[in-house]
């Protein structure tokens, strides 16, 4: 008698700090390159902290996956072909599309926990044999006293069409800018130094307008984030400054905002000497979160009358 020679468990792990993806997930290429179409509407329905934590996680998971089929990143698998979905009790689940469907193994878990900022996710893959006794159905009893061949599994369901009032929401290419010269008026610290804070009151101009022409609606700024300053301004330097809508959600807009110094006071060459310079000096950058109102347009659409963010 032979003995069929048993496949080996393989296990992927993986471990990342949500700091590491804060910027990238901001980004609607990263997002369409790393996600699933099913991940993204459910992270779209979370609040800012929850989204970056849901998707740190899953971007865990996928590469802890990527370690079970054998592959590095980046090698022959896009990360949205591995999906992780999650049964009605919150249990991940990996579905497979696309070139990663091809070298997915009969089965593999996921699991992904959370401690504070830390994200890790595990994946394991199993002979069939070894599959647990309640993914496999029932036998039955025939007439004779022996046990029935168990009926082939039912395919999974395709998954039900998210409602309207969580899908992502179009961002178009919606940008503004400004051009301003900074006046002498305007030093605020010693040697000719103006204060961060009139670069971010642009800024804030400039978010307006990106409400403005979106939503016919000054909006509200919720917050800046990732704030930098680069480079020193003073007095008879010209500053541009632009902004992109980068995301926007049901009540949310958020916006990249940069600064550059383009000419700049040359006061050693004397007291009206100016320079245009070569290469714009990035000032400041930042990214702004603002709030619009929420209009009811179609309500009997609407999933529910809670506000989008928990």
């Amino acid at each position: 008698m032979t003995t069929a020679t048993p496949r080996a468990v393989r296990v992927g792990l993986d471990v990342l700090d949500c700091s590491e993806l804060r910027r990238l997930v901001e980004r609607p290429w990263f997002l369409r390159f790393s996600f699933a179409p099913e991940e993204l509407r459910h992270a779209e329905t979370l609040g800012s902290r929850r989204r970056l934590e849901f998707l740190t996680g899953r971007f865990a998971a996928k590469e802890a996956v990527l370690k079970v089929l054998g592959r590095g990143f980046l090698q022959g698998v896009a990360p949205r072909e591995i999906c992780v979905e999650h049964t009605p009790r919150g249990a991940p689940v990996v579905r497979f599309h696309g070139r990663a469907a091809q070298l997915a193994p009969p089965s593999v878990s996921v699991s992904i926990t959370h401690k504070q900022t830390v994200v890790a996710a595990i994946a394991i893959t199993a002979p069939p044999e070894l599959k647990e006794p309640d993914a496999m159905p029932p036998p039955t009893t025939g007439t004779t006293g022996t046990t029935a061949p168990a009926p082939a599994p039912a395919p999974a369901p395709a998954p039900a069409p998210a409602p309207e009032s969580v899908r992502d929401e179009p961002t178009p290419e919606t940008t503004a800018f400004l051009r301003v010269r900074v006046g002498q008026e305007e030093a605020h610290y010693g040697g000719d130094l103006v204060d961060g804070a009139r670069v971010l009151r642009l800024f804030g101009d400039l978010v307006t307008e990106i409400t403005i022409r979106t939503d016919g609606d000054e909006g509200l700024l919720a917050q800046y984030s990732e704030v930098r300053f680069a480079a020193p301004v003073k007095p008879g330097d010209y500053i541009e400054a632009r902004a992109r809508l980068v995301r926007r959600t049901r009540l949310r807009r958020v916006v990249e905002l940069e600064a550059h110094k383009v000419l700049s006071a040359h006061a050693g060459a004397g007291e009206s000497a100016a320079t245009v310079l070569d290469t714009p000096q990035l000032v400041c950058s930042a990214t702004a979160t603002t709030v619009v109102p929420y209009r009811r347009t179609d309500t009997a659409s609407a999933l529910n009358p809670v506000a989008e963010e928990t």
